[in-house]
């Protein structure tokens, strides 16, 4: 099944289980594929308050684990001097540190563009009876207590409903959570966040030839798209001559290497080394006499080597190029 753009909803046990290393190799790589609207995070508002209330606990475990540390005998053994040189400070804002752990979680979902699903939009009377029937997420025993689950359960329902069109990927290491999303088809469920992230890899590393050929096919419009970038950025090549002293004729850049440096489902970033030259007439300072200078026109020429990143939109399977994004120097 190839990978397409969808929404992902992460149970609270994936945040614990990355250990809310929100900027790691997995949920940092979140970042880009939420804001870029290609695996879009929902976060309902039960999960949003749950991980601020695990993240904030384990925050005040671990800042009490510090100042345990700082009050030891051992940094008694160290002078007042030798600490101020380590930049050792034996009393820490535990609040403050709490907060500012915290907050790590508000600017993640900041950063992921991520969409909320207010509490509001639960379906109560479904959740009571689900808890009386024991259907999932509620079993007998114990699991007769996950009403967070059940809400976060009726908020991506809720939310499926008002979002047709795209899956939605579920991820939970809690069985009875997957129980309840398994037997509807808008959701995929996964026990492990790099299933999900390994599928989106094999996805597009696939497209990655396409990706090159097509830049190939289109090498003759991208240089011209890049030439045209180059002659408006006059402080790259003639930066000792102000706009109103030169003039430019034409601009030739010639491609000589492509490489790809990153691949969504239907965007690619290369890097492109280049020769470029700059036929242009500068208004200068011309000897006219022993000692006599005077203002004049004169052709000038501007060679040299450069690499620009480009970023490319294209349809999903890199067979059309449909618009040359943005060019980087």
């Amino acid at each position: 099944m190839p990978f397409e753009r969808s929404y992902i909803f992460l149970d609270t046990s994936v945040y614990v289980q990355e250990s809310y290393r929100f900027s790691g190799k997995s949920l940092g790589k979140l970042v880009g594929m939420s804001s870029d609207d290609e695996l879009k995070l929902i976060v309902p508002e039960i999960i949003q308050q749950e991980v601020t209330y695990k993240l904030r606990e384990t925050a005040e475990d671990h800042a009490a684990k510090i100042q345990t540390a700082l009050d030891s005998n051992i940094i008694d053994l160290i002078s007042d001097k030798d600490k101020k040189l380590a930049g050792i400070n034996c009393q820490i804002d535990r609040e403050k540190l709490v907060e500012s752990i915290v907050e790590t979680w508000e600017k993640f979902r900041e950063r992921c563009n991520a969409e909320s699903v207010p509490l509001a939009r639960i379906d109560l009377p479904g959740i009571v009876a689900s808890y009386f029937d024991a259907k999932p997420p509620f079993e007998k025993g114990r699991k007769r207590n996950e009403f967070p689950d059940a809400f976060a359960v009726s908020s991506m329902v809720s939310f499926a409903d008002d979002n047709p069109g795209r899956p939605i990927y579920v991820v939970s290491g809690d069985n009875g959570m997957l129980e309840a999303f398994r037997n509807d088809s808008r959701f995929r469920c996964h026990k492990e966040f790099s299933e999900v992230l390994d599928e989106y890899n094999r996805h597009t590393e696939a497209l990655s030839p396409a990706a090159h050929a097509l830049m190939e096919e289109n090498v003759d419009w991208i240089a011209s798209v890049i030439a045209d970038e180059i002659q408006a950025r006059p402080s790259l090549y003639a930066f000792e001559y102000p706009d109103d002293r030169l003039l430019i004729h034409d601009v030739s850049v010639d491609v000589y290497e492509m490489n790809l440096v990153e691949i969504g489902l239907d965007r690619a970033v290369f890097d492109v080394g280049l020769d470029y030259r700059v036929d242009a007439e500068v208004t200068d300072l011309v000897r006219i006499g022993y000692d006599d200078y005077d203002w004049d026109v004169i052709p000038r020429d501007f060679d040299g080597k450069i690499t620009v990143y480009v970023e490319v939109l294209t349809n999903s399977d890199f067979s059309e190029l449909n618009e040359i994004a943005s060019v980087e120097f």
